[in-house]
């Protein structure tokens, strides 16, 4: 690691200053630490030269040595040895050695020196029997934690009254149904690191060995407490909650314990976090049961902290007293609580993924691909009229039937913890599970023998203009499902689906000018012609509707959105509200008369899609613009309420659930 050979130049004192015994052997300890056999070319591993240091013309040794406040010091060994050869390998041991070697030269020095001061040390992620890492196994997400001082901050008192506390938490936590179904980590504070024993058992199986007991930390609680370290706030969107142990020191008796006190701001900054969020987006996604339970829970804390203060009274020797010192770990374990119940709240909301609902859409997938199959089948063998006549209310009543099973079934799965859909998740998601599944069956039921007999008439592998318009739009559909499938793709959908559509409407107007010029003046030139035409103006609308943006969070620095009307705004005006009720009517009435030059518009498809379909789901997503502009004008008319996390509940137009349900049967509609 070429950090290793730079700390020295920070924690030891120039030559000139300091030339003991002592520092010449630390310095020389320095020097082998980084010196290997095999050496890169690189001054990183060089000797520690004026030439070669961090050392310029403006900053000297002296300097760096004496006025550094923090230092970070990241390692990359053994991270690299571990992708390398993996974590059995002897290279690991020596890259440990090493690094173990180096803590205990920067132990050394920070205890020689006056200026108090702390270590922390700490991985970012663990590894996998592979050296890798990246997944969600314990092995992979666990690191360890190793934190030292050179002042005492801490003793056996503080930190019996701080396991006290986070007892006290733990059970307010699981005490709670929503707090019940959170992950290990957030609602326990001590665990057993079982995948370590794991690898150590008896040819029958039983552990050779019972993992020890550990005290555990959420990562994310590291930023809480190096800000409040430091003397600095902790920052705005952090979740965290500071280490208790880092701030548990009782040894003023006459001011407040330093671990009631550092809760309590990280207990505010987090309800100021939620508050902020609440009353600047109305799409916020948390239900009011979520928000009242977290402001019962900080108000709960505030209440007791306000009796604690009225205990104590005028004379502060009073908190040496064994009930007020109770009394302080009860608050600040109430503190503790409400920090722990927003993360894990929002994890379930943000951080977690539902299997079940997951294999759901998964089976809707599969069952709706083997729909259309069977559907474009029989649509070569009869009129769609009969297909719709014959599968329809089998569809609608499998879609009921789904639902009504689904959402009985949720129940079980929420209590196991398997799931946390709620009662609209099981609905929507039985409903089409239902629905696929009987349009599928009663097309097939029909008559088996007659899809059977269409698979070798089909004709598809011939070149044909048809041909290669339905591998490109297939093609087409593929790009954009296997774009769910990274994260970068997922970002940016809208890029994705406007170049596989531009793609597609571009290989129909190649066809029409093939059409064009392979065919006399005739109705197939007409034809033709109004194809490329309609291309044309196609490609044009959807690079036009390109330009109206709606950023997700992920794009903001390369995207400005323009949906609402001011790169600023995140509202919907009522202007764009009324006209996307006008387009409802506007957009289906000029698709039927463009196909009713060529009759198209007394084909079934058109009959369900055009004057059915598109306008029903149309509908619904003005309906949501509609609703997402009244509740963004409540928002702003219960800006100045004294408690935001409780302004839903008091306008009274909170409509993210019905909106979320119109956007999710908008989309079903239209696929």
């Amino acid at each position: 690691d070429g950090v290793l050979s730079r700390l020295p130049m920070f924690l030891l004192p120039p030559e000139s200053e300091n030339k003991s015994e002592i520092i010449r052997k630390e310095r020389e300890q320095w020097r082998q630490l980084v010196k290997q056999p095999h050496m890169w070319e690189h001054s990183d591993f060089n000797e520690m030269t004026q030439a070669n240091s961090m050392v310029s013309d403006k900053v000297g040794h002296a300097q760096l040595h004496h006025e550094w406040d923090m230092i970070i010091a990241h390692g990359l060994g053994v991270d690299h040895c571990g992708h390398r050869f993996g974590p059995d390998h002897s290279a690991i041991s020596h890259k440990l050695a090493q690094m173990n070697t180096a803590i205990e030269l920067i132990v050394n020095t920070i205890d020689r020196d006056d200026k108090p001061t702390a270590l922390y040390v700490f991985g970012d992620h663990g590894m996998d029997n592979k050296g890798d890492h990246g997944g969600d196994s314990p092995r992979e997400v666990d690191a360890g934690l190793w934190i030292y001082s050179n002042r005492k901050w801490h003793s056996k008192e503080s930190d019996e009254r701080t396991a006290r506390v986070l007892q006290n938490a733990q059970e307010l936590i699981s005490s709670n149904a929503l707090g019940s179904s959170f992950d290990q980590d957030l609602k326990e504070s001590w665990w057993r690191n079982t995948h370590l024993s794991d690898d150590y058992k008896s040819a029958s199986g039983e552990h050779l060995f019972e993992a020890p007991e550990l005290r555990s930390v959420s990562q994310i609680d590291l930023v809480s407490t190096l800000s409040l370290s430091l003397g600095l706030p902790i920052p705005f969107n952090n979740l965290g909650t500071a280490i208790p142990e880092m701030f548990a020191s009782d040894n003023d008796s006459s001011a407040e314990w330093g671990l009631l006190s550092v809760l309590r701001l990280n207990a505010a900054q987090v309800l100021r976090y939620i508050e902020k969020y609440v009353g600047n987006s109305r799409s916020h996604g948390f239900t009011d049961d979520a928000l009242r339970l977290w402001n019962d829970m900080y108000n709960q804390a505030e209440d007791s902290y306000r009796e604690l203060t009225d205990a104590i009274g005028q004379n502060p020797k009073n908190r040496r007293q064994p009930h007020i010192r109770e009394l302080e770990e009860r608050v600040a374990a109430e503190y503790f609580a409400f920090t722990r119940m927003v993360l894990g709240s929002l994890r379930q909301m943000w951080a977690q993924f539902d299997p079940v609902l997951i294999l759901a859409g998964l089976c809707t997938l599969v069952l709706s691909i083997a729909a259309l199959l069977a559907l474009y089948a029989q649509s070569r063998l009869r009129s769609l009229d009969i297909i719709i006549a014959r599968a329809g209310w089998p569809c609608i009543s499998g879609g009921i039937a789904g639902a009504v099973v689904f959402r009985a079934l949720s129940s079980v799965f929420v209590s196991s913890g398997l799931s946390h859909m709620t009662s609209l998740d099981a609905t929507v998601a039985g409903l089409a599970m239902g629905a696929a599944a009987t349009f599928c069956v009663a097309l097939v039921s029909d008559s088996k023998a007659s899809i059977f007999a269409f698979v070798p008439q089909l004709q598809w592998l011939a070149v044909t203009p048809a041909t290669v318009l339905n591998v490109v739009a297939a093609v087409a559909t593929i790009i954009h499902c296997l774009a769910f499938s990274s994260n970068s793709f997922t970002f940016n959908e809208d890029s994705i689906v406007l170049y596989t559509v531009q793609t597609l409407v571009l290989a129909t107007s190649l066809l029409s000018v093939r059409a064009i010029l392979s065919s006399s003046a005739g109705p197939k030139r007409a034809s033709g012609t109004r194809a490329l035409v309609c291309s044309l103006i196609i490609l044009v609308l959807n690079r036009t509707l390109a330009y109206s943006t709606v950023c997700r969070e992920e794009q903001l620095s390369a995207c400005t959105p323009t949906f609402y009307g001011a790169p600023s705004a995140s509202i919907s005006t009522v202007y764009l509200a009324a006209a996307n009720v006008l387009m409802v009517w506007l957009v289906p009435s000029a698709v039927t008369y463009a196909l009713r030059r060529s009759y198209s518009d007394r084909a079934m498809v058109s009959k369900l899609w055009v004057s059915l379909g598109m306008r029903v789901s149309m509908g619904m997503a003005a309906a949501y613009w509609v609703l997402d502009s009244i509740d963004g004008q409540a928002a702003s008319g219960a800006a100045s309420a004294s408690s935001p996390t409780r302004s839903s509940a008091a306008s009274g137009s909170d409509w993210s659930d019905m909106r979320m349900a119109l956007a999710r049967m908008a989309v079903g509609v239209a696929l």
